[in-house]
């Protein structure tokens, strides 16, 4: 067996500016969001503390707690964006999180919705 003395992975460029999917940003937003932190090999500090957080009561408390933990974990695990603002709505037992945000490199911006619940 003779090896080519070729690049490994030669058709694999480095990106040189940021990457504006918004469906990959919302479905990035949503990993961090209901990923325990601790639970990713290799990454202790990715994910959010949401799923330690009981949702029984749409108060206040627990709107500006899940609301803190939205903006931290978002300025720690995604660099494209920058949160504009969260609001919540509540149906039955759905407590759901809209996410406004704002590319850094861009004057793009959009919104996801996390169903808190899942």
């Amino acid at each position: 067996m003779s090896f080519s003395s070729n690049k490994l992975y030669e058709d694999f460029e480095t990106p040189s500016k940021t990457v504006f999917d918004i469906e990959a940003i919302r479905n990035s937003i949503k990993n961090i969001l209901l990923t325990p932190v601790g639970t990713m090999p290799g990454k202790p500090t990715f994910g959010s503390r949401l799923l330690e957080v009981p949702f029984s009561q749409n108060d206040l408390a627990t709107r500006v707690l899940v609301s803190r933990i939205i903006w931290e974990a978002l300025a720690e695990n995604e660099p494209r964006v920058k949160v504009s603002n969260v609001s919540f709505t509540q149906k039955g037992n759905t407590f759901v999180a809209k996410i406004i945000f704002k590319f850094k490199d861009s004057s793009l911006s959009g919104s996801v919705s996390v169903d808190l619940n899942s």
